[in-house]
């Protein structure tokens, strides 16, 4: 990991409005890059909006129109840009969040474990990997996918820098941070990663109104930035020395330990099993 300058927004978006809200992501990124940002994440589905099953009518290829726009505002701002759609693919539907870097996309994630009524619309994706950047090593973890402590150990043991978590959650604002507090902080110490967090805001344009929220957290779990009231960004400058210190064991006490490279995998084979065969 290179030193980095990464942004979280918490922004508003309206279902269906694609090119209000691409509007308003633009706006955003041109803040982003006055400020030197070398990474931008957006919420998850912040491009087609979150309601279910209303979403799913304005889903799009990965090459479709609105991705490609992010992909050249990257290449325009010189920014890497992290953004949520409804995307489609051989007639399926999936929650997908992607990056952009360069006019290029560098990777991008499916939703793995969807939410009760996300899962009557659409299909969970079935890989967990790392995006290589210019600056550090991504992973992503979507919304309440952050109470699955595994999807971030499967990341940060493909040495993952920073976990990106974009989410759509309607928690009133003091709500949410309580619960990230709570999970968040878990996910970043445990792994030894940068936790970075973000939300939609506001009225969907369907009755759902989102809690906002965007935070960003440190290897040791503790909170460098955090906003949870209107359309807002936080931005915090990554160092890679506490990663880089830790992951190659140059530590003199217990209280600065890699955790991960004293793992015993041959005591955790019910973590293979599903609950039910347990």
């Amino acid at each position: 990991m290179e030193k980095i300058r990464i942004a979280a927004v918490q922004m508003n978006s309206t279902v269906g409005k694609i090119e209000k809200n691409l509007k308003t992501i633009k706006s955003w990124i041109e803040k982003c890059s006055k400020q030197h940002a070398d990474l931008v994440c957006f919420p998850e589905m912040c491009i087609t909006g979150y309601a279910m099953p209303k979403s799913t009518e304005y889903s799009e290829p990965i090459d479709g129109k609105s991705i490609a726009k992010i992909v050249e505002m990257s290449e325009e701002y010189n920014i890497s840009i992290s953004a949520g759609i409804s995307e489609r693919s051989n007639g399926r539907t999936y929650i997908t969040q992607f990056l952009a870097e360069d006019g290029n996309i560098a990777g991008s994630y499916r939703k793995t474990h969807l939410g009760e009524r996300e899962k009557l619309y659409y299909t969970a994706g079935d890989t967990i990997d790392v995006i290589h950047t210019k600056k550090a090593k991504i992973g992503f973890q979507l919304c309440w996918e952050s109470h699955f402590p595994e999807i971030s150990t499967i990341l940060a043991l493909q040495n993952a820098d920073i976990v990106l978590m974009p989410h759509a959650s309607g928690l009133p604002a003091q709500r949410r941070k309580e619960v990230w507090d709570k999970c968040l902080r878990t996910r970043a110490y445990d792994n030894t990663i940068y936790a970075v967090a973000c939300n939609q805001i506001g009225d969907n344009g369907f009755g759902t109104v989102f809690g906002g929220g965007c935070c960003i957290l440190d290897p040791k779990g503790n909170i460098m930035a955090e906003e949870y009231s209107g359309e807002e960004m936080i931005i915090c400058e990554l160092m890679p020395d506490i990663l880089n210190n830790l992951r190659k064991m140059q530590y003199e006490s217990m209280k600065d330990l890699y955790f991960l490279n004293r793992r015993r995998p041959e005591l955790y084979t019910s973590l293979t099993k599903r609950f039910d065969d347990l």
